[in-house]
């Protein structure tokens, strides 16, 4: 074999060599940009399925809550019912006796009306003694009582009721507050001029 074609196979070796050394970082660098979009396609993967578990749970969620307060709006309807047979018992009280069939009647009715309601999860907020609640009650006006310690509810003027664990109507209240405290009147100072009499 002759000396040039010794040398060009060894430059061609070579160069084979050199070729091989170069296209093996390409490759690396190809498989790990694969490796790099599979991992953010798998994370992109995972965070669109629990935001649809998410979504399937709120979705749940609404709709349990939806069955729960289907009636709520037939209930606030009937309530101006409720507060109409209130005033007709509070009328007959004072113009019928007690054992009149009557208020009698009258006060079956209204029994029954909230047992029924009571079944579908209306209840009656207690207010008249109660420490006064801003998620039951509603504050008509302060008055000073001695008797009572302050925010104390004094008196109910309209009935108010829950539905479950929502108040659907507060009640409407009387809330005791502490009496002003009157000391004795301020005496005129000796010192102050006394303003001139006309004449």
């Amino acid at each position: 074999m002759t000396r040039k074609k010794k040398q060009a196979q060894q430059e061609a070796a070579e160069t084979g060599a050199a070729g091989k050394a170069e296209e093996q970082p390409k490759e690396l660098s190809e498989l790990e940009s694969l490796r790099l979009e599979r991992d953010d396609l798998l994370a992109r993967l995972q965070r669109v399925s629990a935001d649809y578990l998410n979504y399937q749970k709120r979705v749940q969620k609404d709709i349990a809550q939806a069955r729960e307060y289907a009636n709520e709006e037939l209930i606030r309807a009937l309530l101006a019912v409720l507060d109409d047979m209130e005033r007709a018992l509070a009328a007959a009280k004072e113009n019928h006796a007690e054992d009149d069939p009557l208020l009698t009647g009258m006060r079956l009715v209204h029994d029954k009306a909230l047992e029924v309601l009571g079944r579908f999860g209306l209840t009656v907020i207690k207010a008249e003694g109660q420490k006064f609640d801003p998620e039951l009650h509603s504050a008509m006006l302060q008055q000073p009582s001695d008797q009572h310690p302050p925010m104390t509810i004094l008196q109910e003027v309209r009935r108010g009721y829950r539905l479950k664990d929502r108040t659907i109507r507060p009640s409407y209240v009387i809330v005791a507050k502490e009496p002003e405290k009157t000391g004795p009147a301020p005496q005129e100072s000796e010192d102050r001029p006394k303003e001139p009499q006309g004449g």
